[in-house]
Parts: C-alpha cells; structure tokens; sequence
C-alpha cells in the first residue's frame, strides 16, 4: 500500500476538543511529508487548532456532499473524527462511497456503525459475544403512542417488564447519545407518568445499576487494537448528571483492572469480528466486580484526550498510522505497553490568563479550555502525572485552588483520595506493606 500523503480528516463538533493531541501531529506531518486537511461543520477552526489546512463544510452536509467535498480536494486516505454517533453514521456511508473512488477511509463499515448507534441492537451484539449489560426492553413508540395498532395491553407488559428489572430504571433514547433525553423512573409511579406522556419515538428502558460509571477507548483494526486505560466518571444508581460536571479520572486500580482483564479480551474478539476500523468508546457500569456495557460509541468520544494522557499513546497518531497503512500487531502491542500515568478531568470557574499560567507551570497541564455544551460554556481542565511525581500534584493543586478559587475543594480531596488508594492498591498488589507514605510511595 502506497504511503497516504494528502489525508483529509472530518470533524462534526468544535476541533478545540482534540487539542493537544491532534495539534502535536504537526512535526510528524512535517517529517513525513503529509498534507493535512481538516473538513469540519461547528465551531471555528485557528491554524493552531490544526496542523494543516481547513474546510468549514454545512452542518447538514450528507455523505454525498461530503463525499463531493472530499473528491474535490482528491485525498490519498480519510480519518473520521465526527461526534455524535448519528455524524458516525454518515461518515460510515462516506467511507462506503468512498471506496468506489478507490480511496480508503479509518472508520468502520456501515453496518457495525448503524449497530453501535442503535442502543438496543447494541445491547442484542454484546449478549451474542457472552458480555454483561443491564436488563432492559426495548419500548415500541408506535404502541405507546397509540400511533399504529391499538394494544392496550402493551403498557402492562412495560409495567410487568418493569417490575421484573426492579427499580430505579432509566429510559434512553432509541438513536441519541451524548447522555441526551435519558429519564429516570424511581418507581413504579414515576413509570405511570412516563406512559402518559412517553417519549415519542423507539426507546430502551433499562435497569438503572449502581456502581461506578467507567469507558475504555479501543483503537486499531483487524484484531491489531490497542485499548486505552479505564476512565473512571463517578458513581451510578440515581439521576444521570452532566457529562463533565465532575471528576473524571484514571489511575492504577489492581483489582479493578483485573476483573476488567477478560472483558477486555472478549471486547477485542467483538470488535475484530464486527470490523471496528479506528477509535470506539465502550461505556460501561462496574458493579459487584463486573463490568455492566451500557453502549459502544462508534467514534472518538470526549474521554480521547483523558484517554491519551493517562497512557501516552496518542489516539490520532493511531488514526494517521492505520491511514498510512503502517498498523500491525506489533505496534499495537508496543503501545499498550507504553507507561501509565495518573490523569485528571474536572470542570473550574473561570479560567484566567493567571490562573491558566499557573497551572502550566505548577502541573503538568494537558489542556485549559471552555466546552461549549448546548450554546453554554463550561471551565474545563486536564492534567497529567507521572506516578513517581504524586506527591507533587497535591500541594501544587491546592495552592492553585487557594490563589484562584478555580477548584472546588471537594474535587481536591478526591483527587486526594484517589492518588492514596492507588499506591495503596499497588503497594498490596506488589506485597509491600501500605503504610508507606504518598511521598516515599512516589519514590518506592
């Protein structure tokens, strides 16, 4: 396969997201002699948010204007890079017509992305592979709607279903993500009043577990796939909160990570065999040491820059290495291997040009940035840590909360907390005793 030298990249949401990873591509693009183009429909996108040229497109754009796009401009390869999962979808049917130009795409088929964005046929997929998911039915909107054959007993068998789950249960959306339209039913009368004015389409209602909300992303192609490192997004089991109103988080975690060890693999066999071609986020729910799916989003997702700093291994460069037609078992492998740190998402009040510079000098920053989220701008910060460097993170990080006011307190202490338990975790893993302190933990 000839080397890709002009490789298009197509984007749906803001490209800040993708800062700094994408961006650091620049030398490597240099070296190779790549001409990079990026076809985006939100947002505005600044030579620094880039490293090559850019082409705002119409946010209705279909594949075939977006083909008609790509063809102009005649790249040697494409990447997707669209959020949410129904741009996936249209970046799937690019890739198919693409194909007829002789032209190859990263991203999967049409059929195992039409899958992932399907919450109910997801969940029919990970049983088939012998995975877990939570107890669900999928809800006929035609029939709770009244909208095509008269069943009158169709609510019973919701409320007979439903009791059978046992509650809290959520209701989901058929075809949306991003956590959007999901409700919760704590009982049996917040049921009664979901069925008096349901949702109007197809939708899935599914027990609602508690535990400990995590993804892994999962790179690659063929079986050659690298899978990051767990994100951990904070506890289940009541009413979905705001995607990134808090701690988000990875760090070592010895029993967690091997309950994770076989799901893993099994994760794996399920991609290769439904031919994931680039970047899927696995969401899942753990919960009495397993490992509940909830959904697979057939794209990069907005935990790919936590993802990247807590292993180094940059999912963009993946994309651009499949591109090129360089990606193989062994780099997969290799880059599994790379050395694992600690890394950190949490929201923050205003970012200042001061408070921003002294994050930068005081952390090891990862990005400082404002996520726009439905037309609302939300103070968001990532940084990263060496496991030998911890017992630096806690004094620098609260005298930045002191100066700035930029962090709630709570948020420290639990960044705190989760720094402790995991050189404890380790500590025990590797049969030392854990009484060690964090600072001789960092050094041991």
């Amino acid at each position: 396969m000839a080397v890709a030298q002009r490789i298009a990249f197509l984007r749906s949401i803001e490209i800040q997201q993708t800062a700094p990873y994408l961006s650091h591509l620049h030398d490597t693009f240099v070296r190779d002699g790549v001409h990079a183009k990026l076809f985006y429909t939100d947002g505005d996108c600044a030579d620094r948010d880039f490293p090559g040229e850019a082409e705002k497109i119409g946010a209705d754009a279909t594949a075939g204007q977006v083909v008609a796009h790509l063809l102009q401009w005649r790249p040697d390869a494409v990447i997707s890079l669209s959020i949410a999962d129904e741009n996936a979808l249209r970046d799937a049917l690019v890739k198919h017509e693409l194909a007829g130009h002789g032209i190859p795409m990263v991203m999967h088929g049409v059929d195992a992305t039409r899958i992932l964005a399907n919450k109910w046929d997801t969940k029919e997929l990970i049983r088939s592979f012998g995975l877990d998911t939570p107890e669900g039915m999928l809800l006929d909107g035609d029939l709770l709607n009244g909208r095509s054959l008269a069943v009158p007993a169709y609510g019973e068998l919701v409320e007979r279903s439903a009791l059978r789950f046992g509650f809290p249960l959520l209701t989901k959306p058929l075809w949306d993500c991003l956590a959007n339209g999901i409700g919760f039913l704590n009982d049996l009368a917040d049921l009664h009043t979901f069925l008096g004015s349901p949702y109007n389409g197809n939708a899935v209602l599914e027990k609602c577990l508690r535990g400990e909300l995590c993804s892994v992303e999962i790179v690659g192609h063929a079986g050659a796939y690298v899978i990051q490192p767990l994100i951990w997004k904070g506890a289940t089991g009541g009413k979905p909160d705001f995607t990134f109103g808090s701690l988000r988080y990875a760090a070592p975690r010895p029993d967690a990570e091997a309950d994770f060890a076989p799901v893993a693999e099994a994760i794996r066999g399920m991609c290769a065999r439904i031919g994931i071609e680039g970047a899927a986020e696995i969401e899942m729910i753990y919960t009495d040491g397993t490992y509940q799916i909830i959904e697979v989003n057939p794209r990069v997702s907005g935990s790919t820059t936590l993802s990247v700093a807590a292993s180094g291994c940059n999912t963009y460069a993946c994309l651009v290495e499949l591109a090129q037609g360089r990606w193989n078992p062994e780099t997969a492998q290799q880059l599994e291997r790379s050395e694992r740190r600690l890394a950190f998402q949490f929201p923050v009040t205003e970012l200042t040009a001061l408070a921003v510079a002294a994050l930068e000098s005081d952390l090891d920053l990862v990005r400082a940035t404002s996520l726009n989220i439905d037309g609302v701008a939300h103070g968001n910060v990532i940084i990263s840590c060496a496991l030998a460097d911890a017992h630096h993170l806690l004094p620098a990080l609260r005298g930045i909360a002191e100066r700035f006011g930029l962090i709630a307190a709570h948020l420290v202490e639990e960044i705190d907390a989760i720094v402790r338990r995991s050189f404890h975790d380790l500590q025990e893993a590797a049969g030392h005793e854990p009484a060690m302190s964090l600072a001789g933990a960092a050094h041991h």
